[in-house]
């Protein structure tokens, strides 16, 4: 009979079949460790895309909100007068004619000198709308001073009365360059006028993929708005039209910056049309708010 002895069986060591079952435990175990922090980087990844999305567009939405509130005030200087060739729409966007808003297209825009040729088509990419809002008011901030002559007409010079300075914002679409997914996509830019009087371009957001604008007009003289018109509606319209402007009904559409999960084709209705968009890996959400035209109800920015 043989015996093995207590040191030699402490030597021995584990069997074929041990070790296999102990690698397979342990590939088990890693790979759930795997799965679990797979899917939470791109939880993780998911919201930070959508926080950033919120962010992106909730900030656009309310400057454009707050600078149409805004437009039309003349501070200490209203009611500014017009002269007779204010009629003429070509003319009335300068700034003696004191029209405080104005809308429409960017083909429209081109034709009267306030955007520039490199401003996004409403016709692309994907027939997607991309308006145009020009503002103007006064505040103490930086900008252009602004006087009223004997004549009550609205002039730029360098002196100050009532240290109101004249701001103006056209805010419109054009393609940038994205150094990130390096490819072309739309940004929202507002052209402004300096304090030396001219006019310089700024980006504020980019991935708007349409941006769209109903004006609320009313259409009865009861101070209610009867009826919102698409910014191609109001291609047509004189400056009589834009002083019954009571509010504007924004819509922006907004693309993730970064790739998330794989996203499937979405659809938005902006101002009662359907805006289809594809399957990808991006984010979006459609943004829409209502500014009232405040200084258009109180009628003393037009001398009504």
């Amino acid at each position: 009979m043989t015996f093995i002895s207590s040191s030699e069986q402490a030597q021995r060591g584990v069997t074929l079949l041990e070790m296999m079952i102990a690698m397979a435990l342990g590939l088990m175990v890693l790979s759930a460790v795997i799965v679990l922090y797979t899917q939470t980087a791109r939880t993780f990844h998911q919201q930070h895309a959508m926080a950033d999305l919120q962010v992106r567009g909730r900030m656009a939405t309310q400057l454009l909100g707050e600078e149409l509130r805004r437009t039309g005030f003349w501070g200490e200087i209203m009611p500014p007068a017009r002269s007779d060739s204010c009629s003429d729409m070509s003319k009335a966007i300068r700034i003696e004619c004191a029209l405080p808003v104005w809308g429409g297209t960017a083909e429209h825009a081109k034709t009267l000198g306030l955007v520039p040729k490199s401003a996004l088509k409403s016709d692309a990419p994907a027939s997607r709308p991309a308006a145009v809002v020009a503002v103007r008011y006064v505040d103490h901030g930086n900008g252009t001073c602004l006087t009223l002559d004997q004549d009550r007409a609205l002039t730029l010079g360098e002196s100050c009365q009532g240290n109101w300075r004249y701001r103006d914002g056209i805010y419109y679409l054009r393609m940038v360059d994205d150094e990130y997914s390096g490819e072309s996509v739309p940004a929202l830019y507002v052209n402004q006028r300096s304090a030396s009087g001219s006019y310089s371009s700024s980006e504020i957001v980019r991935h708007v993929e349409a941006f769209e604008v109903e004006w609320g007009r009313d259409e009865t003289g009861d101070g209610s708005i009867n009826r919102f018109y698409n910014s191609e509606a109001v291609a047509h319209w004189q400056i009589a039209d834009w002083d019954r402007v009571m509010a504007a009904r924004l819509y922006i559409v907004m693309r993730s910056e970064k790739m998330a999960l794989p996203m499937p084709a979405r659809e938005f209705l902006v101002a009662g049309r359907t805006l289809a968009f594809e399957a990808d890996h991006y984010q979006r959400r459609l943004f829409v708010t209502t500014a009232t035209l405040r200084n258009s109800r109180l009628g003393g920015a037009y001398g009504l």
